[in-house]
């Protein structure tokens, strides 16, 4: 074959590759590299590597693109070779071959070596993010591969950083600037500036696992819908489990638990097909829901041979101290703990779980150490469900140390929040510390708190959580439903709407904020408004921010 038909097959197999038409590249590609000749070789294994991968196909995938690095090599041509090499290595990453992975950075760090900087060195700035140890780390390499795409032109290298450099700094709890830096990379991978469509899938990896580690809901779950569009449209196997995944944790947070587990088991099957390795947090997410739900042995199952995985840490954790194993829980995060220096976000999760364990184990010096790093966090990032997390703890340690009034006062803001961020189980949770904290002065307060809570919990199928607040009810005494109040007094379930009220959500948006039908948002919206004695929803949010400020 000669080099002028070379070239016309490349050209075909390309198209084919930006179009998605992984099967009729992969035959372009092969048919290249079945030639005489070496002539693009070198791209027709790159780009058959690349039509495999997106296949499921990922083995064969990634040896094809090591065939790749080493044709570049030979021909000299340095920013390719270590640009594929830097994908090599992320793949083995994420196989959990970190040797592996190691070793082909180490490669593509080789085939650069001495050369003036150009695209190779911002390719070699990328794989050393993703292997950084320390969020410091992959913030300093991501804006060196940031600096170096701006620089030469590389649209693909520059989307990739913004999308890691936003993430390192929500990792480190940087809210704000983090936020900016990924929105900025979801527009320029959205309106068509980058080219490689694997380049394009990485950038929505770390743009969606970014949010739901941070767990920023809203946008989550926006990116996610954008980015599972994005899967199904390309057929890109791999993308699909992992946006499920992370869709599954925006769901089981929201309280759509019947839609988690589908989509739960969706993104393990996926897996199964194309990465395994990939599945662990799927199976530890589906784990924590089986643990609420009262399903510990099936939990136990589902982690069972993966206990040293970060990924399970936290549901396993929670297994045991639902388990009644409180100090196994505590030894279990503060290994974790030790290994989350500089991720703000992490730490803050497994901070929470070890409140709990604490407490469970009766260490209530401890549980107060927890919570006041929560709250430092929680005050240096400005994470509106850090704030809430660090007041429901700080909440069950003021119990805990028979505060009441200050465990009332925090659990009241950790309610509130929960409620605006939709949040139900969270918020029945709050519901029940501010039940306990208020019992003393008013049971009738308290069991109307408490019924509120078991009927968010009997709406989400929370066996556990269940079990907590029908026990709280028999300690107050009397039935199961609330007593009706007198006077203008707001409930604390009403407080919730007229916040949200607050943010102009109509009434639809606030029934599928709190679970409830739109009917219902209504007659609550309507009896605000009498209690207060104003005339519409204006005046209401214009009340509510004059009683903050009050």
């Amino acid at each position: 074959m000669d080099s002028p038909q070379v070239g016309d097959l490349i050209h075909e197999g390309t198209e084919a590759l930006e179009r998605s038409d992984w099967a009729g590249a992969r035959l372009v590609f092969e048919r290249v590299l079945a030639g005489d000749g070496a002539a693009g070789d070198a791209v027709a294994a790159e780009g058959l590597g690349l039509a495999l991968w997106f296949e499921g196909r990922v083995a064969e995938g990634i040896e094809w693109r090591e065939r790749a690095f080493a044709g570049y090599a030979a021909l000299r041509r340095f920013d390719d070779a270590a640009r594929v090499a830097a994908w090599v290595s992320e793949q083995h990453m994420i196989a959990g071959r970190p040797s592996a992975a190691r070793g082909w950075l180490a490669r593509a760090e080789r085939v650069v070596d001495g050369t003036p900087t150009s695209t190779g060195h911002g390719w070699v700035a990328i794989g050393r993010a993703e292997q950084a140890t320390s969020v410091d780390d992959q913030a300093t390499q991501a804006e060196r591969a940031l600096r170096i795409g701006r620089e030469t032109g590389a649209e693909d290298l520059e989307v990739l950083a913004l999308s890691l450099l936003g993430r390192a700094e929500l990792t480190a709890g940087h809210r704000e600037p983090g936020l900016r830096l990924l929105e900025e990379a979801m527009v320029a991978a959205t309106a068509g500036r980058v080219r490689n469509i694997h380049t394009v899938g990485s950038a929505y990896c770390h743009l969606v696992t970014a949010c739901a580690e941070a767990e920023e809901w809203e946008r989550a779950r926006e990116w996610c819908e954008h980015v599972e569009a994005f899967a199904q449209a390309h057929r890109a196997a791999p993308l699909m489990g992992v946006c499920r995944t992370v869709h599954a944790d925006v769901l089981i947070a929201t309280g759509h638990w019947t839609e988690a587990e589908a989509a739960l088991e969706s993104a393990v099957a996926d897996h199964a097909r194309s990465i395994p390795e990939l599945s662990v947090p799927a199976l530890a997410s589906l784990a924590e829901l089986r643990i609420h739900q009262g399903r510990l042995r099936e939990a136990e199952q589902l982690l069972s041979g993966r206990e040293e995985h970060p990924a399970s840490l936290r549901a396993l954790a929670l297994l045991h101290i639902a388990e009644g194993r409180p100090q196994v829980a505590v030894s279990l995060l503060e290994r974790g703990l030790s290994e989350t220096e500089g991720h703000a976000v992490r730490t803050a999760q497994l901070l929470a779980a070890l409140v709990d364990a604490c407490l469970a184990a009766g260490d209530l010096e401890a549980a107060e150490a927890a919570t006041a790093g929560l709250d430092r966090i929680a005050g240096e990032s400005g994470m509106r469900l850090g704030s809430a997390r660090a007041d429901l703890a700080g909440a069950r340690c003021a119990l805990a140390a028979g505060d009441r009034d200050a465990a009332a006062e925090r659990a009241r803001r950790a309610l509130r929040a929960f409620g605006v961020l939709a949040m139900p189980l969270d918020a029945g949770l709050a519901r029940l510390a501010l039940a306990r904290s208020v019992m003393g002065r008013s049971r009738e307060l308290a069991r109307e708190e408490a019924v509120a809570a078991l009927a968010a919990f009997r709406a989400l199928g929370a066996s556990r959580e269940m079990d907590f607040a029908a026990q709280l009810l028999r300690d107050l005494g009397g039935g199961t439903s609330p007593r009706p109040r007198n006077g203008g007094e707001l409930t604390s379930r009403e407080h919730e709407v007229l916040d949200l009220i607050t943010l102009g959500m109509s009434n639809a948006r606030i029934a599928r904020a709190l679970g409830i039908s739109e009917k219902t948002a209504g007659h609550h919206v309507s009896r605000i408004l009498m209690k207060l004695g104003v005339h519409n929803r204006t005046e209401a949010a214009a009340h509510a921010v004059a009683r903050d400020k009050g």
